[in-house]
Order: structure tokens, then C-alpha cells, then sequence
């Protein structure tokens, strides 16, 4: 039997951050079938206000060779998860949002080729005060105790013991180590007492339960703390060896990074036919009426100093790093 090729990421956020799995920065991608699987750590967005964007979203992420499934993160669309049909999947329960995209719910474990994956979503907003009530916030964010319970009679049906733990937010220990307050009780205070604390919680599972590595997102950073692996834009996979995953070569980054001389990035702008403005480079059907662009080779027209090459590298760069996911979209 084919083993599954297991992937693991962190924050997608809709649009903003699902470059990195594109056919340019998520190579090994484009060899993958939709038996294997690739998960994102929370904050997905695919399912936010139901409307078109969310469509788009769903069918860019699900025309993607391989299957996607993630447990929620804050930044979520709540109320709309039941709209959509409930199933099991490899032995979790999931929201089926596609053919080939699921929503794992809190506290479910997922079976694959005899590896155990749990997982539990959810995680404070660091941004509540600028977001509105059951508009772009909600309290769901947060578990409950019935969440919690669910979670421990599944552990405790496998002897405590998984392989893999899938989390958003992280354990109170580790929420510390990264320099945040442990999520202090004043932040209590915007939900209803049924809410727990999802540090506290994490904190709890990560005590009772023996597991290989944990995976989480939430911090908008790469890095790892013991066997806890936060992720933003690093891509690992499933593998035997002693951590239980390799790190893969993070496209992004080695994109971003690059730097050119005001001839090679002119020649680059000419030869790609591209169009700049203040905050963008790209083709010209990506501007408009309102967003009026100037050809890239008349940029250089003028002189151009070194702070003004740099910023029009980092757009450059940013545009290529786009680029297969703008072409599919």
C-alpha cells in the first residue's frame, strides 16, 4: 500500500499567506496526489463570510494536487463551520469544506499509515481590540469544556500516546519562553465563563500526553522550542528519523532575499513586461483606473538610489513569490 506524504505549515490566512504553497514555493507539490496530505496549523480563512472570496479560496486551495485539511485558529469563520457536512476522515471528525479539504475538529485524532495526528483548535485574538463581535471575532475561538472533555476521552482511548500534535495556540509554558504574559485574566474578560483558557488547556494536554513532536501557528514566526515546532511560512514533512519530520527549503524566504543591481532587476522588469507604482509591481491587468502604474523600464529612466533599488527589489521579489498564485487565480 502507498504510504501518505504528510506536510505540515503554519498560518494561511486566506490570500495572505498561501503563496507558500504554490506550484513556485511548494515544488514538491506538483509531484504529490490527493492522498497525500498537507495541514496548516489554524488560521486558514477558508471558510470566513461565506462569500465569493471564500469560494475563490476554497477552489484555489482545493485544485492543488494534494489534500488540505487544518484545525481552526482564531482568525475563523465560526458560524459557518456546521453549515457544512459533517465526516469522518481517516478516523477524525471534520467539516468536509471540498473533495479535498476538511476542517479537523478539537480534539479528534487522524490515522494515517499507523502515525496518530491530534489535533485541537483554537486561540486567543492578540488583535481583539481592533475587531468586532461576531463580525471578525468570535468567542468560539476559545474551547469549552465539552471540547476539552471530548479531547481527553479520545486521548485517553489511545493510552494518552499520539504521534503528532496539531495545535493553533500553544502550551502556557511555551506561550511564556516566546515572551507573551500567558495569556493573563484580564484577557478572560471578553468571553463568557463557559470559555476556557486554551493555554491552560494545551498546557494540560501537553503534561499527560507522550507524543514525538507538536506542531502550532499562531506566532507568525519559524521556530522551535524542544519538541514544539511553531511555523508561519516553514513547510515540514512526516518523516522516521529521530525528530519525526524534516524542514523543507523555504522557497519564500530564499525569494525575498534576493538582491540585484539596478541593471539586472531593469532587465528583469523589461523582459517580464511589468508595470510599478509605489506599492506594486506586476503585469498590467493588475492595475486599474485608480491605481495608475508606470512601465518598468521607464522607472529607471530617472536616477535611482540605493534605499529606492531596495525597496523596488523587495517588490519585485514579493511579486514573484505571488506569481503562481496569481496565475491560477
Amino acid at each position: 500500500m502507498k504510504q501518505h506524504r504528510v506536510f505540515v505549515t503554519g498560518d494561511v490566512h486566506g490570500w495572505h499567506n498561501i503563496d507558500k504553497l504554490n506550484s513556485d514555493n511548494f515544488p514538491v507539490g506538483n509531484t504529490l496526489t490527493k492522498e497525500d496530505i498537507v495541514i496548516i496549523c489554524g488560521d486558514a480563512g477558508f471558510v470566513w463570510d461565506g462569500e465569493a472570496a471564500d469560494r475563490r479560496k476554497i477552489h484555489w486551495i482545493s485544485s492543488r494536487p494534494f489534500t488540505t485539511v487544518y484545525c481552526d485558529g482564531n482568525h475563523e469563520g465560526f458560524p459557518l463551520f456546521d453549515q457544512y457536512e459533517k465526516v469522518e476522515f481517516h478516523g477524525a471528525q471534520a467539516h468536509k469544506i471540498s473533495d479535498s479539504l476538511y476542517h479537523i475538529r478539537r480534539g479528534e485524532i487522524m490515522e494515517l499509515d499507523g502515525r496518530k495526528y491530534f489535533f485541537f483548535g483554537g486561540a486567543f485574538s492578540h488583535d481583539r481590540e481592533y475587531r468586532t463581535k461576531d463580525y471578525d471575532w468570535f468567542m468560539e475561538e476559545l474551547p469549552v469544556q465539552s471540547e476539552y472533555d471530548h479531547a481527553l476521552d479520545r486521548l485517553a482511548a489511545n493510552d494518552f500516546k499520539v504521534d503528532y500534535i496539531i495545535t493553533h495556540d500553544v502550551p502556557l509554558k511555551y506561550n511564556l519562553r516566546m515572551g507573551y504574559h500567558g495569556v493573563s485574566p484580564y484577557m478572560m474578560e471578553n468571553y463568557d465563563k463557559s470559555f476556557l483558557n486554551i493555554c491552560a488547556v494545551l498546557q494540560n494536554i501537553h503534561e499527560m500526553t507522550s507524543y514525538t513532536a507538536w506542531f502550532a501557528g499562531h506566532y507568525h514566526v519559524n521556530e522551535r522550542l524542544d519538541r514544539l515546532q511553531v511555523l508561519l511560512d516553514d513547510i515540514v514533512e512526516i518523516s522516521d528519523n529521530e525528530d519525526g519530520y524534516i524542514m523543507l527549503e523555504n522557497y519564500v524566504r530564499k525569494t525575498m532575499s534576493r538582491v540585484f543591481t539596478r541593471e539586472e532587476l531593469k532587465q528583469r522588469l523589461i523582459e517580464e513586461d511589468l508595470y510599478i507604482n509605489y506599492n506594486k509591481i506586476g503585469t498590467w491587468k493588475q492595475f486599474g483606473v485608480r491605481d495608475p502604474a508606470l512601465k518598468g523600464r521607464e522607472f529607471f529612466d530617472v536616477p535611482v538610489t540605493e534605499n529606492e533599488l531596495r525597496y523596488v527589489t523587495d517588490l519585485y521579489n514579493w511579486y514573484t513569490v505571488k506569481k503562481a498564485t496569481e496565475d491560477v487565480c
